[in-house]
């Protein structure tokens, strides 16, 4: 009985989980696409798909991976904006330091302020690093 109840509830997890997983990426991509304010049919065009199938992903979640890497690319969003709750500001004009999926988002065009900071003293760096916290303070009051 025990052994059954675990596969039981194992089994209604993973549907609850993917439930809520598909409708939050129906969710975020109807986001972009008023964020971007291009219609179902633009978005269609670019997937080569109906705009029929656009409200379907939409409203069911359940769309390919390599839809949402064209849609990422085309428009310059991670695409791990499709998966995270965060506003899309954090994801428009990002690159990623590493191939990790934990890897921090970092906006694009700073490569080179990186590079410039990993050469300076440590002392330099925590003097750098106090000012940009409390900017990062006082910005997001």
């Amino acid at each position: 009985m025990y052994v059954y109840f675990n596969i039981y509830f194992l089994f209604v997890f993973n549907r609850i989980y993917a439930y809520i997983l598909y409708m939050t990426v129906g969710q975020r991509l109807k986001e972009l696409r008023k964020e971007l304010k291009i219609s179902q049919k633009e978005l269609g065009t670019l997937l080569n798909v109906a705009q029929q199938v656009i409200s379907y992903y939409e409203n069911s979640g359940n769309i390919d991976a390599s839809k949402l890497s064209i849609i990422s690319k085309k428009y310059g969003v991670d695409i791990r904006f499709f998966f995270e709750d965060k506003p899309i500001s954090n994801y428009r004009g990002t690159i990623l330091i590493t191939n990790s999926v934990d890897a921090p988002i970092i906006p694009a065009g700073w490569d080179d302020l990186l590079d410039d900071l990993s050469g300076l003293d440590y002392d330099k760096i925590q003097i750098i690093e106090t000012v940009v916290k409390t900017l990062i303070k006082e910005y997001s009051k």
